[in-house]
């Protein structure tokens, strides 16, 4: 019952986190197949797991594989999908992760990211979160959501961007939450129109790299604090920007163990480049136990930052970092809104339709200007069919536009990179500013 205890704490030192791994690493081994698979396949005693340092003895846990084995395997015994939360990933690292969680877990998920914008300003209720560039998913339609003292405006990227500016306008925003991309293209949209919009306490980043070109534009345009925050639909809030240096991250141990492994999943030493794994502390109903998150970072000597956290320090130091695609007229769109023109053209609505059936990993790749191409590691039930909306939603881009589909074996990156769902190569204002800034 201890470490029940402790998996709902919002602040969670080290002995806090040491007992949650224990109870966590046990309940998996007991009620979840996959993972009492893959510990007697290495040879390990769920026992001998006692604190944070001994995660090094179990195996790193791939997302293909748990989405390949299916709910009955990774979800624990005793419930049911139809019970729970399911929240979908967008599928950006190239494989889509179905996500389960109850309804405690997904409440505390909510909270601990609420909290993280804490660390970064202070908070009073009624406030207002403008949450910039969302997906439509998981039945999420409605712009404005009101949660006790808390609205909820959600600015879709599939909203025209007149609307878009129209809305924010209308109201005052506390926190303004948001990838990169998606920040970039409403406040050069506010820029060129001369709109001066209302400047909320902190714009967050995440998802995507923050770069400082973006961030320096965010800044001009809504004159107010940005910082990063390191975020994922498997853990939530993973990490946020040190307040007193922002070239740090502070890992939120109240959801998450993070650690830096070389390419064989054992640890690289303090200040080395690593591939970021995670082990989330609160979701029983699904856990993820040393997940690959497919980020790469550097974990500092833990210890009292003058921020105040006494706790881990680390450095992000590489995570979506995708070119903007160049139409045949120049028009130049963010890699979200191309990716969206892909998703939506695969039968989501289709009760039969299971997308890691049919397409294990795809990447999206541009190399000139009027042709797209995407590489495809295809399923069991792949068919070339699947392509046929696709390629008319790219051509609802610009008629120009061409589709390439190409089959191929694997599509993991080279050592030490992380893998891009899409890869614009073209000269883009977004690339030649990034690098500008870059150069300064």
């Amino acid at each position: 019952m201890i470490g029940k205890s402790t998996r709902f704490l919002l602040r969670k030192n080290k002995n806090d986190v040491d007992r949650s791994i224990r109870y966590i690493i046990s309940h998996a081994y007991t009620k979840v197949p996959f993972y009492r698979h893959a510990y007697n396949k290495a040879g390990v005693n769920p026992a001998d797991i006692r604190k944070a340092e001994d995660l090094i003895h179990l195996p790193v846990t791939k997302r293909l594989d748990m989405m390949v084995a299916g709910p009955a395997e990774y979800i624990s015994h005793g419930l049911s999908p139809k019970n729970l939360v399911v929240r979908h990933t967008t599928g950006t690292t190239g494989t889509p992760i179905t996500v389960y969680k109850n309804k405690l877990e997904e409440l505390f998920r909510k909270i601990t990211i609420i909290d993280a914008y804490r660390r970064n300003t202070p908070l009073t209720i009624p406030m207002t979160l403008v949450n910039v560039g969302p997906e439509r998913k998981d039945g999420s339609n409605k712009i404005f959501e009101k949660i006790g003292p808390i609205t909820i405006i959600k600015l879709f990227r599939d909203i025209p961007m007149e609307k878009q500016v129209s809305i924010l306008m209308s109201v005052k925003p506390t926190i303004m939450g948001g990838r990169p991309s998606v920040y970039w293209d409403l406040a050069n949209a506010l820029l060129e129109k001369g709109i001066v919009p209302p400047s909320p306490r902190l714009i967050t980043g995440g998802a995507e790299v923050l770069f400082p070109h973006v961030r320096k534009l965010l800044e001009d345009v809504f004159r107010c604090r940005v910082a990063d925050y390191y975020n994922c639909e498997e853990g939530g809030n993973l990490a946020w920007q040190c307040p007193a240096n922002p070239e740090l991250m502070h890992p939120n141990t109240a959801t998450v163990w993070i650690e830096s492994v070389n390419q064989q999943g054992f640890s690289v030493p303090y200040g080395k480049e690593g591939n970021l794994i995670i082990t989330n502390l609160y979701n029983y109903s699904m856990p993820f136990i040393r997940y690959e998150t497919g980020d790469r970072g550097i974990l500092l000597e833990p210890g009292k930052c003058t921020c105040g956290f006494d706790g881990p320090v680390m450095r992000l130091t590489e995570g979506r970092n995708e070119n903007y695609i160049v139409l045949p007229d120049g028009r130049e769109i963010s890699p979200r809104i191309m990716f969206n023109v892909v998703n939506t053209g695969f039968p989501h609505d289709k009760k039969d339709w299971n997308m890691i059936d049919v397409l294990r990993i795809f990447q999206i790749i541009q190399e000139s200007s009027d042709l797209i191409e995407i590489k495809v590691v295809p399923g069991p039930a792949y068919s070339d069919s699947i392509w046929r909306a696709v390629e008319d939603n790219i051509k609802s881009l610009h008629p120009a536009m061409r589709l390439k589909v190409t089959i191929v074996d694997d599509l993991r990156p080279e050592p030490g990179k992380k893998f891009h769902q899409v890869l614009g190569k073209l000269s883009s204002r977004w690339k030649r500013e990034r690098n500008n800034q870059e150069n300064k």
